[in-house]
């Protein structure tokens, strides 16, 4: 286990909140074009929503981050609904899973990864497919379900204008991506680890295996059982499940802490200052001491 005062350690965990950051743009993107110019929408409330998500993914599951961002930043934005920011998180997330897929794609097409990229990513479509069957013939029954589903429709306006989602969403997408891998890179430099393209592409493709599963901490153990299998024959060096165990829970232990403490800044800073003010009298007024009143006497 390398220091956690490491240059190398330092500079991953910076590349991959600037990582962050180009994904939000992604975001604040897709919530512009489901809105118009007539609903103003300030790209600080969008990045400060995404980045509290993100760190909420590391304890919970990437769709509990959704759930921090959708509400934060409901508060900045009066003009829109719940439904329609979920809308513009689905809109967003398909450039996100469409960069994934390569990478998962080249490593099973390598036979790297014959289990966990194909079949996972088979389970994953069919899931979805059946989750929208469901919801689209409940919205025929039940009008309050029909307007959800029209708001959740607004949010996917980038997505209906293909030229434009290419030229101002994927690449910010593509740039996470490649901020990501650099990110990746310091990472594996910190824990001693061989680095190559391959290797770092691979670590990747693990990662997006990994999230698979839906709670987040046990997709790293699936992350680390895809490297345990496959990074010694990528990298054609012998390296010990118990490196590979330290890089792993190590980095997402290291990222998961970061993005605790500023998810609980920014949602702490989101909040009113009337309400602040509210719970600190209720908790000390929880905490004074009760003095007792001494009984008359006759």
């Amino acid at each position: 286990m390398p220091d956690l005062v490491n240059v190398w350690m330092v500079a991953g965990v910076l590349l991959h909140l600037a990582g962050q950051l180009a994904r939000g743009r992604a975001w604040h993107t897709v919530v512009r074009a489901a809105h118009g110019a007539d609903v103003t929408v300030r790209r600080r409330d969008v990045l400060r929503a995404w980045v509290a998500g993100a760190g909420v993914t590391g304890i919970v599951s990437a769709r509990g981050g959704d759930v921090v961002r959708v509400l934060m930043l409901r508060r900045r934005v009066e003009a829109t609904t719940c439904a329609t920011l979920a809308g513009t998180l689905a809109a967003e997330a398909v450039a996100e899973a469409a960069c994934g897929t390569l990478v998962v794609g080249w490593a099973a097409g390598a036979g790297l990864m014959p289990a966990a990229g194909g079949s996972g990513l088979l389970a994953a479509l069919g899931a979805v497919a059946a989750m929208v069957a469901i919801a689209w013939a409940c919205t025929r029954r039940w009008e309050r379900l029909r307007r959800v589903r029209d708001e959740a429709w607004q949010g996917l306006t980038a997505l209906r204008r293909p030229s434009f989602y290419v030229r101002r969403v994927l690449p910010w997408e593509l740039l996470g991506r490649t901020v990501r891998l650099g990110s990746l890179t310091c990472f594996l430099i910190a824990f001693g680890l061989p680095v190559s393209p391959a290797a770092v592409a691979l670590v990747m493709a693990a990662q997006a295996g990994g999230r698979l599963v839906p709670f987040g901490p046990a997709g790293t153990g699936v992350s680390l059982a895809i490297l345990a299998v496959t990074f010694g024959t990528v990298t054609g060096e012998a390296v010990s499940v118990e490196q590979l165990a330290a890089f792993v829970v190590g980095t997402s232990a290291i990222l998961t802490v970061v993005g605790l403490a500023l998810s609980a800044a920014l949602v702490l800073q989101a909040m009113p200052v009337s309400a602040l003010r509210r719970a600190l009298a209720a908790r000390h007024a929880d905490a004074a001491p009760v003095t007792p009143v001494a009984p008359l006497t006759p």
